[in-house]
């Protein structure tokens, strides 16, 4: 009886990556990570019956409200929504959660309070938010501890993250609220603009993998892609052949934000930094890192060898598990955890 009441009473730990596509958490008395996406239904009562099934599932798809945008919550009731379901199943006790998130590097004290309101709000007890780019270089399997500065670039989403961490600190960050949902905007206006078809995402995802062929533009190969897509005039499915080539082009500008927000922050690292940085190169991770040819694409505009994490999805929130089970049995351990402050683009993490 003693070993279930004191059960009940123990309090859980639980991590949280609440992302702009997925929210991920860890529950330490689970011992496993739920995920669900980061979207809210918006379904009418009844059903339509003016259009075909297949308009119709299109229309339920499009029904749906994303609670962030750029990585950060844009509306905290929708991401209190999402959050409560997912906490309630963290635990069976009677004590609510102690919960580690994390958030972009480039994040205002008052967006990291909402998030941290939202938390607490859906459940949990007390909330420390750690940088998003640290959990992913741990979560990525990187060294923290190295004398040296090493790289990691976490493209998510809604933001492209990028920190120098050397010796335990947190030396540089910087960070562009452009990510994969922009290059899958980009791609699925460029598509209903000139063939007013309307693609699922798998079939955008599938299309940001012509980013590979953007290195060699000269050569590219004009030849055509077939895709299936919603005609939003006929309201019926359609196969089309999309060009190459506009693709590309949908894309570059995207692309093009990412590459400067990289470059310019490696250019703003102390010489010695920026030495150390060429030995070690850039670590990769995210759901961008799973594009085919990014990596090739940053290594060509860095100059630096550039590497993708194992499992660059899961890096940030495997990060945040790594963190969690380091301070557990730390006795009042999220009062230890404090957001780095970064001086003028560079400063140490204390």
């Amino acid at each position: 009886m003693f070993s279930k009441l004191k059960q009940i009473m123990k309090q859980p730990c639980i991590a949280v990556d609440l992302g702009t596509a997925n929210t991920r958490i860890y529950s330490s008395e689970l011992g496993q990570i739920m995920e669900k996406p980061s979207l809210i239904p918006q379904l009418p009562a009844g059903k339509t019956t003016f259009v075909s099934d297949e308009y119709l599932s299109y229309l339920n798809s499009k029904l749906v409200v994303t609670p962030l945008r750029g990585g950060v919550i844009v509306d905290i009731k929708k991401a209190i929504t999402l959050l409560q379901p997912l906490l309630k199943e963290t635990g069976k006790g009677l004590r609510h959660p102690i919960s580690l998130a994390s958030a972009p590097t480039d994040t205002s004290d008052k967006e990291r309070e909402l998030l941290a309101k939202a938390v607490l709000h859906a459940g949990a007890s007390h909330v420390a938010i750690i940088p998003e780019a640290w959990a992913a270089a741990i979560g990525a399997g990187m060294d923290v501890t190295l004398p040296y500065a090493q790289v990691i670039v976490d493209i998510g989403e809604g933001v492209t993250d990028m920190a120098v961490i050397r010796d335990r600190h947190l030396i540089f960050a910087s960070a562009v609220r452009t990510a994969c949902s922009d290059l899958q905007k980009a791609i699925r206006s460029a598509i209903i603009l000139k063939h007013k078809v309307c693609l699922s995402f798998d079939e955008i995802e599938r299309l940001t993998h012509e980013i590979s062929s953007m290195s060699q533009r000269q050569t590219l190969d004009p030849k055509t892609i077939t895709v299936r897509g919603m005609d939003i005039i006929k309201k019926c499915l359609v196969a089309i052949d999309v060009n190459k080539l506009d693709i590309v082009s949908a894309m570059e500008p995207v692309i093009h934000k990412i590459l400067k927000m990289i470059d310019s922050g490696l250019k703003k690292l102390p010489q010695t930094i920026s030495s150390e940085v060429l030995e070690s190169g850039i670590c990769l991770s995210g759901g961008g890192a799973c594009i085919n040819g990014i990596d090739r694409l940053i290594a060509s505009r860095t100059r630096l060898d550039v590497r993708i994490a194992p499992d660059p999805i899961h890096s940030v929130i495997n990060g945040e598990i790594e963190t969690l089970n380091y301070w557990k049995g730390h006795r009042n351990w999220w009062q230890n955890i404090v957001w780095p402050r970064l001086l003028s683009g560079y400063s140490l993490q204390t």
